[in-house]
């Protein structure tokens, strides 16, 4: 199965893009996989684009590396408890945290591995739906990321993803966005239909004052 895919990861306003980005594809064992990744820095930390940026770094090394599919979507969430691990041990004390949203995509099903409040959204038949849960407190602070803590908090989540449309951002995106605009946006079918919907969505959230960095990717 082929994807078609795209996405942008802008500063906007910010003096530094704490956002990183991966979207990658490769044949394992005769299966064609994509994998997603949005990670937002935790913008309290002022060093935490290195936790972003290392973190989409070692996914694509893990997912460069694994020779076949059998319980992939688990081996993403051990890989992903190890890259907290790394960042950790090489941040040296320093504080850093990111969000990590991870989506693969593989053989008709997705897997999903989550932290903190970027998400991951799935498009079928004009209907959107939130795959991931925003983990915030009722006073605005993050309870899960990555790079903080020894044994974080992560959800995981599959299904069938035949058929979808698969959205994945950070904060940046999503906080001014009008979901009925969002909508309008996801009705996509080509490459160049989602470079344009994603020049729009965010074109969109700045026009309505968004200054945060900005992180978007669309797959069908």
């Amino acid at each position: 199965m082929k994807y078609v895919y795209d996405g942008v990861c802008l500063k906007n306003g910010r003096t530094q893009n704490m956002d990183s980005l991966l979207l990658t594809t490769r044949t394992i064992n005769g299966s064609h996989a994509l994998l997603a990744v949005v990670c937002d820095g935790v913008g309290r930390f002022a060093d935490s684009a290195i936790a972003s940026s290392t973190a989409v770094h070692l996914l694509n090394e893990w997912f460069a590396d694994i020779v076949d599919v059998e319980r992939v979507g688990l081996r993403m969430w051990d890989a992903v408890m190890e890259i907290n691990r790394t960042i950790i041990n090489q941040t040296n004390g320093i504080k850093v945290a990111t969000t990590l949203s991870a989506l693969l995509l593989v053989n008709g099903k997705y897997y999903i591995v989550n932290a903190g409040d970027s998400r991951v959204y799935c498009f079928e038949n004009d209907e959107l739906t939130l795959l991931t849960h925003d983990d915030i407190s009722e006073d605005g602070k993050l309870t899960a990321c990555i790079g903080r803590q020894d044994q974080p908090i992560l959800a995981y989540h599959d299904g069938t993803s035949i058929g979808k449309t698969f959205l994945l951002c950070s904060d940046g995106l999503y906080r001014k966005m009008d979901i009925d605009y969002l909508i309008s946006e996801l009705r996509v079918k080509t490459k160049k239909d989602i470079r344009d919907s994603i020049v729009r969505l965010t074109d969109y959230v700045m026009g309505r004052g968004e200054q945060d960095n900005i992180t978007v990717a669309l797959v069908i």
